[in-house]
């Protein structure tokens, strides 16, 4: 028997199917309506809460470890060192008074201006009190040709401030304030730093400007030591490298390490767009002691003439000497009767230590000798011929005097403001002032005076083929004592100088003493 199966239409077969998805259509949009209505309908659900974690419970004595952990940490050695350090730190401000003269003498507009026009330029610095009697270090740069100057501490009160040294060269400072209760900077030692550790630059260089005058701290570490860096004509030697920001204002504020010691002076940022970049240079604090010390007793760093000059070593020369390195300074001229001739030092010696400090170059030579004191018998550590020597030279600050006085006839000393007041000069930037005139003496006889500036000196040199002029521009007594020691006693010599505001020249003739 045959079966045969029943045939239904296909709209029939797929009713059931289109129930079962409706059903589960209407079953997901209730579910999901229900949670929506859940989120929104209950204050304690809804969407982005909670807004704040509640914390979990602890005991008392929990809090209190886990608050001390925190507290100590932040509590840090920086902040200690900022702590110690920051209220030895002042603001300085400076006001310079520029006269202008916009019009040639003789014109009518000099009835009615014949001083000139005024101008006056302000400058922010920092500093900081090394002693209890208001002894302020800074830079140089920071007072320069300031006519009025003025110290902020760190709680407000402003005093006024006097020069009391200042050195181009090794842009140093020393300021004096009458003020009670100083915080006194805490000195340390720059010849055992490490390359790394943490140091920090303080500066305070909004001080009046701003209603807190607390001072301002960057934080870095050692990125070198060693350095040298040539600023505003002015070469500066066995630098600290840092990347703890130097802004401006900071200029002559400390760099401290993680003791709150005194390790450097912060002085000069290495920049090609004039703004931070990670490069800054700070001042060692152990040279700059020395330089600080005979600008208190001094006013002014009295230099040692030894009556030698030195050149770097070159590679031609080394290799002629039969040296392993360049390492030293090349003894390139010794006067005869100087100190170095009559201690046995002679031309083509290499000086290789002074008082057992290496030296690597000319100029770390004459760093070292400059900063040198009377009375102190130096060893000066030779290379001659393979061998090693030791020649002794007692210190004495008027062996150039003498030198001077003899050749030319005068003494100079370096210019302050009290001078350029009393001889009427407009400037005290550059230059020497003639402090003694001996009766009869060559400078006597070009008619020199005491008061006048000497800025320029120019000599007569000749060789085989022709004879020159050798101008040396006197920024500072260095510059002085550099050409009278080139000085002979058949010269004559050129002399520029600042008398009352005005310039004159003379000429002095050695040849006639």
């Amino acid at each position: 028997m045959t079966t045969i199966a029943s045939v239904r239409p296909l709209s029939n077969i797929k009713k059931p199917i289109n129930i079962i998805v409706l059903f589960l259509l209407v079953i997901f949009s209730a579910y999901i309506f229900l949670r929506i209505w859940n989120n929104y309908a209950s204050p304690n659900k809804r969407i982005g809460g909670p807004y704040f974690a509640e914390g979990s419970l602890r005991t008392v004595s929990q809090i209190d470890d886990a608050n001390a952990n925190i507290t100590g940490s932040r509590n840090n050695a920086i902040v200690q060192a900022i702590k110690k350090a920051g209220d030895s730190v002042v603001s300085i401000s400076t006001i310079q008074v520029v006269r202008d003269s916009f019009f040639d003498r003789g014109t009518w507009f000099d009835f009615f201006y014949p001083h000139g026009f005024e101008r006056k330029f302000y400058g922010l610095g920092s500093g900081f009190i090394i002693d209890e009697r208001g002894y302020v270090v800074t830079n140089n740069h920071v007072i320069s040709d300031a006519s009025d100057i003025k110290v902020t501490l760190s709680n407000g009160k402003q005093y006024q401030a006097k020069i009391v040294g200042s050195d181009k060269q090794s842009d140093l400072a020393v300021l004096k304030i009458d003020a009670p209760n100083l915080k006194i900077a805490e000195l340390g030692n720059s010849n055992d730093l490490m390359v790394g550790e943490w140091v920090i630059a303080i500066g305070n260089p909004f001080g009046y400007l701003m209603k807190d005058s607390q001072p301002t701290v960057t934080v870095g570490v050692v990125s070198a030591t060693g350095r040298t860096f040539q600023k505003e004509g002015v070469k500066l030697n066995n630098l600290i490298q840092t990347d703890a920001a130097i802004n401006p204002g900071n200029s002559g504020g400390p760099l401290v390490n993680s003791f709150g010691q005194v390790i450097g002076i912060n002085t000069a940022i290495y920049s090609t767009t004039g703004g931070y970049q990670g490069v800054g240079f700070a001042i060692p604090i152990n040279s700059a002691k020395k330089t600080i010390t005979k600008l208190i007793q001094f006013g002014m760093i009295k230099v040692p003439w030894l009556g030698m000059r030195f050149q770097d070593l070159n590679d031609d020369i080394a290799e002629h000497l039969g040296l392993q390195d360049k390492q030293g300074a090349l003894v390139s001229s010794v006067l005869e009767d100087s100190p170095a001739y009559r201690s046995g030092i002679r031309n083509g010696d290499v000086i290789i230590a002074i008082d057992n400090e290496k030296i690597s170059s000319a100029n770390e030579a004459d760093e070292i000798i400059r900063l040198l004191w009377e009375g102190e018998k130096a060893r000066f550590k030779v290379l001659r011929g393979g061998e090693t020597k030791d020649f002794f030279i007692t210190i004495k600050y008027d062996e150039l005097i003498s030198v001077a006085e003899k050749l030319l006839g005068i003494g100079v000393q370096i210019p302050t403001k009290e001078l350029a007041e009393k001889y009427g000069l407009s400037s005290i930037q550059n230059g020497v002032i003639v402090a003694k005139v001996i009766k009869g003496s060559p400078s006597d006889k070009a008619e020199l005076k005491v008061g006048d500036l000497i800025t320029k000196i120019s000599r007569e040199e000749s060789d085989l083929f022709r004879r020159f002029s050798v101008v040396t521009e006197i920024g500072n007594i260095d510059d002085f004592i550099d050409f009278v020691s080139g000085l002979r006693k058949d010269q004559i010599i050129r002399v520029i100088f600042e008398r009352k505001g005005e310039l004159w020249q003379s000429y002095i003739n050695l040849s006639q003493n």
